[in-house]
């Protein structure tokens, strides 16, 4: 049995049923494990982002959502998998992250690749 928590799997479960594996990837990306998230969530997430048919803002929607969670894991997980994205990701097919906003100590931090 993985290490995953109860949450984790029916916050998967409900991204499965609701049709988005790419937010499905994100929340199994960053699980409440201590451990890096896993290549394959990260290689699927770096690859929408050279697809047309992938909503982009719902991805950052969806990293942010899961960096505002009450477990530092998680939080650090969804940091770790944005930083991802924004090194490997597709700059040019349009479908990046032009600004990442990510809220933390009170403090609002803009990313943005170049």
């Amino acid at each position: 049995m993985s290490g995953q928590t109860l949450t984790d799997r029916i916050a998967a479960a409900q991204y499965q049923l609701t049709g988005s594996d790419m937010a499905r990837a994100v929340c199994k990306a960053t699980t409440h494990e201590v451990m890096a998230p896993k290549k394959k969530h990260l290689e699927y997430l770096v690859s929408a982002t050279n697809t047309t048919n992938v909503n982009i803002p719902q991805m950052a929607d969806t990293l942010f959502e899961r960096s505002t969670n009450a477990s530092w894991v998680v939080v650090f997980k969804a940091l770790v998998t944005t930083h991802h994205i924004c090194v490997h990701g597709n700059e040019v097919s349009g479908c990046h992250f032009e600004h990442i906003w990510i809220c933390g100590c009170g403090l609002l931090v803009s990313h943005k690749k170049v």
